[in-house]
């Protein structure tokens, strides 16, 4: 019979502590080899998010973000630490965690209906059961009339509004999301983000949301983590309490200006430094 070692206690009792949150991310850590040395992206990285946040993540360029969320996605994988989702050590893709990406991923030779059909097919649900998911995505995302079009006559923002319906129509636990809205106009991004504010409340769903856009992060989430790079680390959480049921007139109160301030100040702090050392 093996002996237990000291490591296997300690996961042993994270998984514990684990059980008790949605997301756990304990001291994380991603290195790259270039030439004969490393290359530290990431660094003891301790985030936990419970059931139905909708966390932001923001920081500057190189930071990160996106390397967080494809580790969450189980696309890329720490060297250092451990993520869990639902009490499970995340070791590979899964059915668990849908994602959505800043560029357009949809089937271009599939229509609407069968883009956010795509994951449903593959579990083999009855067709029945199909045809109802996928009539109430569509009247959620507003694109009931353009069932039979296909993705090259839509506008980005129809795509986008595909795209997250395609992720929850496979009712993970958890989507997550990389800047799916910077490549949208101003006006687009806004009807976007009430959208998914609409649809995040509705399902109850937990959402992992990479942004460079702070008064996004302020207006879609429930807590933002705040990113310094060189190497990437957690440097705030800021818990957002402007209310549930949010309109866009938000953006322009006293609280959510503050919010937007201190945020801006924090990133800006970590870019001073980056100066004093050019």
């Amino acid at each position: 019979m093996m002996q237990k070692t000291a490591a296997d206690d300690m996961e042993a009792a994270f998984a514990v502590n684990a059980a008790a949150n949605k997301i756990i991310l304990h001291n994380v850590g991603k290195s790259y080899k270039i030439g004969k040395g490393n290359f530290t992206a990431i660094a003891n990285v301790n985030i936990t998010i419970q059931d139905n946040d909708f966390a932001c993540i923001v920081g500057p360029s190189g930071c990160g973000k996106s390397t967080l969320l494809h580790m969450l996605a189980g696309l890329d994988f720490p060297t250092q630490g451990a993520i869990w989702i639902n009490n499970k050590k995340v070791t590979s893709p899964g059915a668990d965690r849908g994602m959505v990406f800043q560029t357009y991923t949809l089937f271009p030779w599939m229509t609407v209906e069968d883009n956010i059909q795509f994951g449903l097919k593959l579990k083999k649900m009855p067709i029945k059961q199909i045809e109802e998911i996928t009539d109430k995505y569509l009247e959620d995302i507003k694109l009931t009339k353009f069932r039979k079009s296909y993705p090259k006559e839509l506008s980005g923002g129809m795509k986008q509004r595909v795209a997250i319906a395609r992720a929850l129509a496979n009712q993970p636990e958890v989507i997550l999301m990389d800047e799916p809205f910077g490549a949208l106009d101003q006006y687009t991004k806004n009807r976007m983000q009430l959208l998914l504010r609409e649809l995040w409340q509705k399902e109850q769903s937990t959402i992992v949301f990479v942004t460079h856009d702070i008064d996004e992060a302020v207006f879609l989430a429930t807590k933002i983590f705040v990113m310094d790079a060189h190497p990437g680390k957690v440097k705030e959480v800021v818990n957002i309490g402007i209310g549930e049921n949010r309109t866009l007139e938000v953006k322009d109160t006293f609280e959510f200006i503050q919010l937007r301030k201190y945020i801006n100040e924090l990133l800006y702090d970590h870019q001073d430094d980056d100066e004093e050392n050019i």
